[in-house]
C-alpha cells in the first residue's frame, strides 16, 4: 500500500527490515562461513536446477504442520501469510446478486415504493400512491401518513384507525404495486452488455472506491473479505436481499526490486508476468558498466528460506538464447553488478545495506516479505 513520505513504515516494511538484519548477520561471518549461491544459470537447462531447488524448499503441508508459525485451513496445514490488503491502483470487480429465496421477515415499505390503498366499501377513496423521499404518503381526508419502514399490514392497521373517525368499518387493505425500486435503479447503473450485473471499481489514489447508491468508500488497507463485508452492510441499509461479491480484478502494486548498474533503480510495478529482460527494460536498460555474466536474484516467495541465484545474461544478449522458464516473482530482488562477484557476503552487504537502504528509505513502504528461520539463510 502506498504511504506518504514521513510516515512510519508499514508492518510489511518492518518484516523486510528485520529480514535484512538477519541476512546481514548470517552472511557477514568469517571466510570459512562464506555463503554460496543456490544456482548459477548459464544456459536454459540450468533453470531446471532452479526449479528443483524451489521444489525442495516449497512449503508443503507436512512441513507446515511441524512449524508453530503455520496454520491449518480447511484441514490443510499452510504457511501463515498475512492476507493481501487492497492498495491504491488496484482494480476491484463488484458482482451483484439478488437473493430471491423466501425471507422470514415481512417486507417493509421503502422510499419510491408504489402502493395501492383499497376501500372495499368506499371505492371512491381508492388510490395508488408513491412513498415520497420523506417516507410519507398523502391520502384523502387524513393527509400525510408515515409509510416508510412499515409492513403493508401495519400501514393498513394505521389507516383503518385514522379513517374510522370518518368512515364506518373502512376495512382498508394495502397492496404492493411496485417495490424494490432501488434494485431496479442499481440494475440500470451496473448492467452492461460486456459484464452483466457487475461494476468495475478502481481504487483511487486516495484509497477510495465509488459504488452506485452508496457512493465513496475507503478500500485501501482492507482485506478483500473485510471490504466485502463493509460493502454489503452499506447496501443492506438501502436494499434488501442484495449480495455483493468482490473480486480482485487487477493488482497494480506488486513490485520487484532492482539495483546496481541499471538506469533506474528501486521498486518497479509488475503489471503482469515478467522475465528478467522485461525487468531490465522496465528499469530503463543497463549501463555500459554492467557485468552481465553474474546478475543476482534473491528470492523468497513461497519458500522455506530465501535463495540466491546467479544468472549469466551474456548468452541471452549475445546469442539470442532465452531462459523462458525463468520467471521473475513479486518481491524478487535483482542486482546487476559492476564486476565479477568475488565474495557472497560482500555482495549481500552491498545489495541490502548499501543498495536497498539507499534507494528505499525507512519512510517508504516495502512490499518484499522474506521469512527467515535462522541466521544461516543461504546455504
Amino acid at each position: 500500500m502506498s504511504r506518504k513520505t514521513g510516515e512510519s513504515p508499514s508492518w510489511l516494511g518492518w518484516v523486510f527490515i528485520a529480514t535484512v538484519a538477519l541476512l546481514c548477520a548470517g552472511c557477514c561471518g568469517t571466510p570459512q562461513n562464506e555463503q554460496k549461491f543456490d544456482v548459477y544459470v548459464q544456459k536454459p537447462d540450468d533453470v531446471k536446477e532452479l526449479q528443483k531447488v524451489e521444489t525442495q524448499l516449497t512449503v508443503t503441508p507436512e512441513k507446515a504442520a511441524l512449524h508453530p508459525d503455520y496454520q491449518v485451513m480447511q484441514e490443510i496445514s499452510v504457511p501463515y501469510i498475512p492476507e493481501y490488503r487492497i492498495g491504491a491502483g488496484d482494480v476491484l470487480e463488484v458482482v451483484y446478486g439478488i437473493r430471491y429465496e423466501t425471507a422470514p421477515s415481512e417486507y417493509r415499505l421503502e422510499v419510491q415504493d408504489k402502493i395501492g390503498v383499497t376501500f372495499p366499501y368506499h371505492p371512491q377513496f381508492n388510490s395508488t400512491v408513491l412513498v415520497r423521499t420523506d417516507g410519507k404518503i398523502t391520502l384523502p381526508m387524513i393527509g400525510d401518513v408515515k409509510a416508510e419502514s412499515k409492513t403493508p399490514m401495519e400501514l393498513a392497521a394505521l389507516l383503518n384507525r385514522l379513517y374510522s373517525k370518518y368512515l364506518e368499518n373502512p376495512s382498508i387493505t394495502v397492496s404492493l404495486e411496485e417495490f424494490n425500486v432501488k434494485i431496479d435503479e442499481l440494475r440500470k447503473a451496473i448492467t452492461t452488455a460486456a459484464r452483466g450485473q457487475s461494476k468495475i471499481a478502481p481504487v483511487a489514489p486516495d484509497g477510495r472506491i465509488a459504488l452506485p447508491l452508496i457512493g465513496n468508500l475507503q478500500a485501501e488497507g482492507y482485506t478483500l473479505p473485510q471490504l466485502e463485508k463493509v460493502v454489503n452492510q452499506k447496501y443492506a441499509q438501502q436494499i434488501r436481499n442484495l449480495n455483493a461479491t468482490l473480486i480482485l480484478y487487477e493488482i497494480h502494486h506488486s513490485k520487484v526490486y532492482i539495483f546496481g548498474e541499471v538506469e533506474r533503480q528501486g521498486a518497479l510495478e509488475m503489471p503482469s508476468a515478467m522475465t528478467i529482460l522485461d525487468v531490465l527494460s522496465l528499469a530503463g536498460g543497463i549501463k555500459k558498466t554492467a557485468y552481465l555474466k553474474e546478475v543476482i536474484i534473491f528470492r523468497s516467495d513461497g519458500l522455506e528460506r530465501p535463495i540466491a541465484l546467479k544468472v549469466d545474461l551474456g548468452p541471452v544478449l549475445q546469442q539470442g538464447l532465452t531462459y523462458a522458464d525463468l520467471k521473475i516473482r513479486p518481491a524478487d530482488i535483482i542486482f546487476v553488478p559492476k564486476g565479477k562477484i568475488d565474495k557472497f557476503n560482500d555482495l549481500v552487504e552491498k545489495v541490502f545495506t548499501k543498495g536497498i537502504y539507499a534507494i528505499l528509505p525507512f519512510t517508504t513502504s516495502v512490499t518484499a516479505s522474506y521469512y527467515i528461520n535462522s541466521p544461516s539463510v543461504l546455504k
